[in-house]
């Protein structure tokens, strides 16, 4: 796996900056479709038709709508780990606006538009939270200014480099599905407001591991780090993927 991982760093990616993490959203979502039941599948494609871009309208949207930017996204202090309502912001986060979004999703009697535009945004935060830059410190902007220079002389912020220069990398893998019921058991005996925090919890944990670099605002990253998180990237997308499609089998 690693001498795979080497070859990809190597000789793999060609990327476009402006597409970079729409990749990423692409592959949650289809990876999601391609092994849902197909009541479900005609159920979404009623609503959304085959439009492969639907985990990235929510990106698109936001200069339309600024009021979903926070949406995105959710800030705890530094140091803590458990999500509370107290750190949803008046306008919302990507907690409140994934619960608000289900809610809508489930209620039948939503006209088509509402419901298929929160399958839309359900699908993107899905993505978004598995993203760990999406749950970061309070005052720490995602990482966007944590300016750092990679092993090639690149210079860019952690949060581009987690958002697509990584994923550009692991996109090129061999996607596997995961059963969520094995890999983490625990998730079935909660609620879709306890996931989510779960989730969320999940993802700090993984942002302040030492080989993420961001605690300790790590300033250049070097082939190892490269070689060690496209395989974590990997594992965030098939994760984001088989969540969201139980989530929507659920719902």
């Amino acid at each position: 796996m690693k001498r795979l991982l080497i070859s990809i760093l190597f000789f793999g990616a060609s990327f476009d900056v402006q597409s970079w993490w729409d990749d990423g959203h692409r592959k949650v979502c289809e990876l999601a479709l391609e092994n849902i039941s197909k009541e479900k599948r005609i159920e979404i494609q009623d609503l959304i038709g085959r439009d492969s871009d639907w985990c990235v309208w929510a990106d698109t949207v936001k200069r339309k709508r600024p009021e979903t930017r926070s949406w995105h996204y959710v800030n705890l202090a530094r140091n803590d780990f458990t999500y509370s309502s107290t750190d949803c912001p008046e306008q919302g986060c990507i907690v409140s606006a994934l619960e608000e979004h289900i809610a809508i999703y489930k209620d039948k009697t939503n006209k088509k538009w509402r419901r298929a535009e929160a399958l839309k945004f359900i699908g993107h935060f899905i993505g978004d939270i598995h993203q760990p830059l999406h749950v970061g410190d309070i005052g720490h902007y995602g990482g966007n200014r944590q300016y750092v220079t990679l092993y090639d002389g690149t210079k860019t912020n952690i949060h581009e480099l987690w958002d697509g220069i990584i994923p550009a990398y692991a996109l090129q893998l061999d996607f596997k599905p995961i059963n969520i019921d094995l890999y983490s058991p625990q998730e079935k005996q909660l609620t879709h407001e306890q996931r989510i925090q779960f989730w969320v919890q999940e993802a700090r944990e993984k942002l302040y591991h030492p080989s993420f670099g961001y605690r300790d605002e790590t300033k250049v990253f070097d082939q190892d780090y490269m070689i060690e998180n496209i395989s974590v990237v990997y594992l965030q997308i098939i994760l984001a993927a088989a969540r969201l499609q139980k989530l929507l089998e659920e719902i």
